[in-house]
């Protein structure tokens, strides 16, 4: 079981140039009945692999984003149309590396939006893990997202009611590749138990997302994360 607690700096919303400090937790049970079967929550994400392989993965995840209430940009607020997104559902994928520290896998992720049905996501991604030595330990992650038409509308969509109530133009988001992104994180083993996690996050918006009205005229097509964990093993 792992415990882990600390903070990200992040945009506010995806697409924002408006950056934020918010709370960032880990909490991790491994080696349910396989060691390489886990489940975990990292911010706002659901991990898990519940398949007993040494290679073979499959299990349940999710993420949540909320909608645009609480951004710091005024028009972009002034979108009340957009849901919040809850989305769930699996992850399936195949590790080359056999071993607790290694990771060298494809996965994929599929998901939908289970809190107001709009659409849903597919994830490719490249995930390498290697130890340095014996107290640090590196992962990067590479990762594309398609986007359904729902999700896109809702999220980065605007129709002449929300331009109207905004001052942004309309747009109609539809289907596509939505964003690529590449993520690093170390990891330094402090005592037997306690550790210290560093991650960082580039993510470049693209399509009908790139050319919303809220990423072109009120924000930024690319983000950026930075964060740090303290995290407790036992």
């Amino acid at each position: 079981v792992t415990l882990g607690l600390g903070a990200a700096f992040a945009p506010d919303y995806e697409g924002s140039d408006d950056y934020a400090f918010v709370p960032l937790w880990n909490l991790r049970v491994g080696n349910l009945y396989h060691p390489e079967t886990f489940v975990q929550i990292l911010g706002p994400q659901l991990r898990s692999n519940l398949v007993p392989s040494d290679h073979w993965r499959f299990g349940v995840s999710g993420r949540y984003l909320p909608d645009y209430e609480d951004v710091d940009d005024d028009e972009v607020q002034d979108l009340e149309d957009v849901d919040a997104v809850g989305l769930l559902g699996a992850t399936l994928g195949y590790d080359f590396v056999a071993g607790p520290r290694s990771d060298v896998a494809l996965e994929l992720d599929a998901q939908y939006d289970v809190a107001e049905s709009n659409g849903g996501i597919l994830t490719p991604r490249f995930r390498w893990r290697q130890p340095w030595s014996e107290s640090v330990v590196f992962e990067t992650t590479l990762a594309a997202t398609w986007a359904s038409e729902d999700y896109m509308s809702n999220r980065f969509g605007i129709d002449a009611g929300a331009a109207a109530d905004s001052g942004l133009d309309t747009h109609d988001a539809d289907e596509g590749f939505k964003s690529a992104s590449i993520s690093g994180s170390l990891t330094f083993r402090l005592t037997q138990g306690l550790s210290l996690t560093g991650v960082a996050a580039f993510t470049r918006l693209l399509g009908d997302a790139e050319d919303s009205p809220i990423v072109d005229d009120r924000g930024s097509e690319n983000q950026a994360l930075g964060g740090v964990l303290l995290n407790y093993t036992f």
